[in-house]
């Protein structure tokens, strides 16, 4: 049986104390990036405790086939340790449209537009924001590094998932001081009870029209479809013309031309089970299981797919999988090193909480947090997996300073 255990469950945490006392499970669900290095950590004996799955995917000619940074972004230095079975996106911008129509208000494409029509809708007694507080921080994350995305570019989020953010440089202070100005002010405009909901409660009240926005990863298209019965929509010709449309998405304002992977992954610890494992992961990875697999939850990597998806919003998603450029790849902080993310996770959720007299701390917590990534990924290169992707293609284009000193 597979143990499910990515971002955002305690499934996370239960798999990471299963494995410090040596019993991992047969197969387990985990996430692509660094999140999966924090198993490699935890293991007794390292990444020995794992097989390596880069020779089955190239035995079976997988990669000839698929988006290539999909891949990239689960390699370290060229070992795979856990396989992608599905391409989320992070940083999806969710509105309830039927609200934008009734006060005439542009579907924000940009950072300033997404100002604008916050206010406007303050100004109409609406409440502009959902961001939820029951999870954690989860839903604070997610909008604090679209904002961050928006403003920053691919470059600043790649510097991130190592923690070679460079601190002191002006420009990086600018960005991030700009981001913590939206951000305070958009969760000053949250929905009242925030703290107790969950983002499926809250997704489920924008669908309501109950607020206008959330930012969520792109399960929430699934979420609304499976158990809501709701259809979600790209904010797009000619969708935003239909009057049965209430939902629809974008990449989060100002973000279109990046893609934030979000993916859940397989990963497969030597054991007795591993050649039933490895079977079971063989068909999940084939273009047969990605249909069946895909068509309920975010989209497939293979380059080659067809629109069998349940909703319009997946085939968008996916096309804008195949369009972005290489570069313009980043990975959602939900992929960082565990305690990492959590940390971010409780900074933000306490600068929601507090308010602009938290910044100080925030400020300290961000610091603290790059830090102890670099720090992580240092103790990865010594094992030669210090970076992602393979040798002469790295993710992103991008290799941390230590690669090359």
């Amino acid at each position: 049986m597979i143990t499910p255990g990515a971002g955002g469950t305690n499934a996370k945490y239960a798999i990471l104390t299963l494995i410090e006392v040596g019993k991992p499970p047969a197969i387990f669900q985990s996430l692509v990036g660094a999140n999966m290095l924090s198993y490699v950590e935890s293991a007794p004996n390292g990444i020995h405790t794992f097989l390596n799955l880069t020779p089955i995917l190239m035995k079976e000619g997988i990669l000839n086939h698929v988006v290539m940074p999909a891949f990239e972004a689960a390699a370290y230095n060229g070992t795979i340790l856990n396989v992608p079975v599905s391409v989320h996106s992070g940083f999806v911008l969710y509105m309830n449209l039927n609200l934008l129509r009734k006060y005439d208000l542009p579907i924000p494409y940009n950072l300033t537009t997404l100002e604008y029509d916050t206010m406007e809708l303050v100004h109409h007694g609406i409440t502009p924001w959902m961001v939820p507080g029951a999870d954690g921080g989860y839903d604070q994350e997610q909008l604090w590094f679209a904002i961050f995305l928006s403003l920053g570019g691919p470059q600043l989020m790649n510097e991130l998932i190592y923690g070679t953010i460079p601190l002191s440089n002006s420009t990086f202070q600018r960005i991030f001081n700009e981001t913590n100005r939206i951000f305070l002010n958009f969760t000053s405009y949250n929905y009242p009870g925030w703290q107790s909901l969950t983002w499926t409660q809250g997704i489920a009240l924008v669908s309501q029209g109950s607020a206008a926005f959330e930012v969520d990863v792109d399960s929430a298209t699934n979420y609304l479809f499976d158990f809501q019965n709701i259809t979600v929509y790209p904010a797009i010709e000619p969708y935003i013309e239909w009057n049965n449309v209430t939902v629809v998405a974008i990449p989060f304002s100002g973000t279109q031309n990046y893609f934030p992977l979000v993916m859940d992954a397989i990963a497969i610890p030597v054991s007795p089970q591993e050649n039933q494992a490895i079977q079971f992961m063989n068909y999940w990875i084939s273009y047969a299981g990605q249909q069946v697999w895909t068509r309920w939850k975010a989209v497939t990597y293979y380059i080659n797919g067809t629109d069998w998806y349940n909703t319009p919003q997946q085939w968008y998603m996916y096309q804008h999988l195949l369009a972005t450029k290489p570069n313009n790849f980043v990975i959602d902080p939900l992929s960082l090193f565990a305690d990492v993310d959590g940390e971010l996770y409780s900074g933000l959720l306490a600068l929601q909480q507090q308010g602009a007299s938290a910044l100080p701390l925030w400020n300290s917590t961000f610091t603290s947090a790059m830090h102890q990534e670099e720090s992580e990924w240092l103790a990865a290169a010594k094992l030669g997996l210090g970076y992602l992707g393979f040798p002469g293609h790295p993710f992103a284009g991008y290799y941390p300073p230590w690669v090359n000193s």
